[in-house]
């Protein structure tokens, strides 16, 4: 479905809200919806407008920037990109390396839904490796009570001799950081469209704009930094007017976790004034 099907959708009422209070249920909708297979921009929109609180936001739209940019990722299991390593002690946890004979060994520090993902894309470098998160020598543990986004798990992982599946360039990691931004806010705006239902009509069309216009820059390589710029700063004032239109205190988690749709604020603003 376009993103302008998805929205007729969401306005006629034919859109399912469910409830998904741990990841393991969101994890559940996610493969029940088939959002691993929908196209990138379908999967981030529609994910968000049926997440019921921000972690499985960014797990929308996260899955579906993995997706565009790595497509020999499998459509069913949710995929972490893993490329923070741990700088304070890397005698204990080494940074990621390949072998002579083509084995991945070493650690990574933030694995996302650590404790429901399925494949791995590891930085070796200036390169990216694709493995299966469940094959031998895959170890994966898990931080005890994260803070933000707390309701997604967030772990570790440790590599010893496991064999890659692909290799990507680095031109393909630096798409994927550049424009994974885009996703999550795409589905931020479908997230907000949900919750506010039909509570501010004048609201809600500038959010029907906003998902349109994310959808586009989604879809589209080169996008000037300004017009990302312009973009968020919309996000960020329908989240001033959001915030006045709907109880937040009954969304789970809203205080701890609503810097998500200001995550990237920073970088898009440092960006259109380069």
């Amino acid at each position: 479905m376009s993103a302008i099907s998805i929205l007729e959708t969401f306005l006629n009422g034919d859109l399912p809200f469910p409830v998904a209070a741990d990841e393991g249920a969101f994890c559940k909708i996610w493969h029940d919806q088939g959002l691993g297979e929908a196209p990138a921009v379908s999967s981030a929109l529609r994910g968000g407008l049926i997440a019921d609180r921000l972690p499985w936001v960014f797990v929308a739209g996260y899955q579906a920037a993995i997706r565009h940019f790595f497509p020999d990722v499998p459509a069913s299991g949710w995929a972490a990109y893993a490329a923070t390593e741990d700088k304070a002690d890397p005698v204990a946890h080494p940074p990621a390396t390949l072998s002579a004979d083509g084995k991945l060994h070493g650690c990574k520090s933030w694995v996302a839904q650590s404790r429901h993902v399925d494949h791995l894309l590891v930085t070796v470098g200036e390169q990216c490796v694709l493995i299966d998160a469940k094959q031998s020598g895959v170890q994966l543990s898990h931080r005890e009570s994260p803070g933000f986004l707390g309701a997604m798990s967030q772990g570790f992982a440790r590599f010893d001799a496991v064999t890659p599946e692909r290799t990507y360039d680095q031109e393909r990691m630096r798409e994927f950081g550049r424009r994974e931004p885009r996703y999550v806010m795409l589905a931020g705006v479908g997230y907000l469209l949900g919750q506010l239902k039909d509570a501010d009509d004048a609201l809600q069309r500038g959010l029907i704009g906003l998902a349109l216009g994310l959808a586009a820059v989604c879809e589209t390589a080169d996008v000037a930094h300004k017009t990302l710029a312009s973009l968020d700063r919309g996000l960020q004032s329908a989240i001033d007017r959001f915030q006045v239109a709907v109880d937040c205190t009954a969304l789970p988690q809203w205080d701890s976790d609503r810097r998500l749709l200001s995550m990237y604020s920073a970088r898009i603003r440092e960006r259109a004034t380069r």
